[in-house]
């Protein structure tokens, strides 16, 4: 039996475990992960967070998706771990620090009258670099050449022309989307698009078949973002290993990162998502992008190993 809490950032919701003071043997987590993980026979969540000891940092957090694969990095999960932290494991010494995606960040906690209210965390440089994202931008049709500010920037595949064709109005559907795919990574990969009414895009369609292209040897997480103001943008979401969601931390920050570059979003900027709002800040010096939003418990359990 293990004990979990059930937390989740503007509806992107988690299972966490804390193994900080585990000594019995692990589990076969990724395969806990998909069990769980179902709505209809499990818990129900976008992800599996399991905290453990670090040597160098409050607590190492890994990410399982529902389908049990590796989630690499998770703003929301990271919150979520924060706020675990700082009320079940008292961690209130100020700043903390949480291995996650293979790195450390920092993570500030946000507290009104003692309590936990958001947390702001430092997601670290976006990647910009076509090997480390990854995506085979060699491989689109036409070839994605190097650009002087650094986006990779990909034509949409030929084989989404006639759906394209329906989303961006010619079928009815409104959504006019711009055929062009911004590729960044923050700590996982991100595929971005710009359209006028997100809303109708059909997600579940459309988010699959982007997330497992060729183009992305990993996969991607997917998003359907219109710009609402130079201040404020507009999001939905389809994740890798987990369908649409409510909220993406990481997708966030690579949205403001796509639409800094290409001057449609002014370096801080509120990212509206399903759930409600994250503000992104991303820094001149040292080029760090910072996310700010809330987490929250919503119950605790016990559950078969």
């Amino acid at each position: 039996m293990l004990d979990f809490v059930k937390y989740h950032g503007l509806g992107n919701d988690f299972i966490l475990v804390d193994r900080l003071d585990a000594r019995d043997r692990s589990p076969a987590w990724g395969s806990l992960a998909r069990a769980w993980c179902d709505r209809r026979t499990g818990i129900g969540a976008d992800g599996l967070l399991l905290l453990e000891p670090d040597d160098d940092a409050d607590a190492r957090l890994s990410i399982y998706n529902p389908d049990g694969t590796d989630g690499g990095m998770c703003g929301n999960g990271i919150r979520c771990a924060a706020r675990h932290l700082f009320e079940r494991r008292q961690r209130r010494h100020g700043a903390l620090r949480l291995r996650a995606g293979g790195r450390v960040v920092g993570v500030e906690p946000r507290i009104e009258g003692g309590r936990f209210i958001a947390a702001s965390v430092d997601m670290g440089e976006p990647i910009l670099e076509p090997d480390r994202i990854p995506v085979r931008a060699d491989a689109a049709v036409p070839p994605s050449t190097p650009s002087r500010d650094g986006l990779v920037r990909l034509a949409l595949p030929a084989e989404f022309a006639e759906a394209w064709s329906t989303w961006s109005g010619a079928g009815g559907s409104g959504a006019g989307l711009d055929p062009v795919i911004r590729c960044v990574s923050m700590g996982n990969p991100h595929a971005v698009l710009f359209c006028e009414n997100p809303e109708r895009v059909p997600l579940d369609a459309a988010g699959p078949k982007l997330e497992t292209h060729e183009l992305f040897p990993a996969r991607t997480n997917v998003h359907f973002v219109r710009i609402d103001s130079p201040a404020g943008a507009t999001m939905r979401t389809w994740e890798r290993g987990a369908g649409a969601t409510l909220a993406c931390g990481t997708g966030a920050c690579a949205v403001l990162v796509a639409a800094a570059i290409e001057g449609k979003l002014e370096r801080i900027a509120t990212i509206r998502v399903p759930g409600g709002e994250l503000h992104i800040r991303w820094a001149q010096q040292p080029g760090h992008v910072f996310m700010t939003g809330p987490a929250t418990e919503v119950f605790r359990g016990v559950i078969d190993a």
